[in-house]
């Protein structure tokens, strides 16, 4: 059954976030225009911390893409998992069928596995990345 491996996955998307929450020192609000977005350096993507600072280390990401933008094949040393917010996504490994993903859906990618993503929508994406290690992106040639 397709369900058990989602629960799992949920599950485990779950305790990695309730991991975090133990680390909350003060609660705190933060509605959706308020939040900060900035460059990524990995071309049109923006990013905005919710917890952590993805290029040191644990973190909870929103990532922002554009219209109908494709990323080069690559892979992330560390694996993460990710929320779709809004907007319809694609996440691609090699010899696997694309997946249209709406807002609620969520994918898991392992670390140093060669993939593509994609927003596919008109409107553009948002995602919620969780990753226990610093985010990096290594293209593959």
């Amino acid at each position: 059954m397709k369900i058990v491996p989602r629960v799992l996955a949920l599950l485990s998307m779950t305790l990695t976030i309730t991991a975090q929450a133990d680390s909350v020192r003060e609660s705190e609000i933060v509605p959706v225009e308020n939040l900060k977005w900035i460059a990524t350096g990995l071309g049109p993507l923006m990013a905005a911390p919710a917890y952590g600072d993805m290029s040191k280390g644990g973190h909870g990401t929103f990532i922002k893409f554009p219209q109908g933008y494709v990323t080069p094949a690559h892979t992330h040393t560390a694996g993460y998992r990710a929320i779709v917010v809004s907007g319809t996504m694609v996440n691609s490994e090699e010899g696997h069928a694309d997946v249209n993903m709406q807002a609620g859906s969520y994918w898991s990618q392992k670390g140093k596995h060669q993939h593509v993503t994609k927003c596919i929508s008109n409107t553009g994406c948002v995602v919620f990345m969780v990753q226990a290690d610093k985010f990096d992106q290594i293209s593959v040639k």
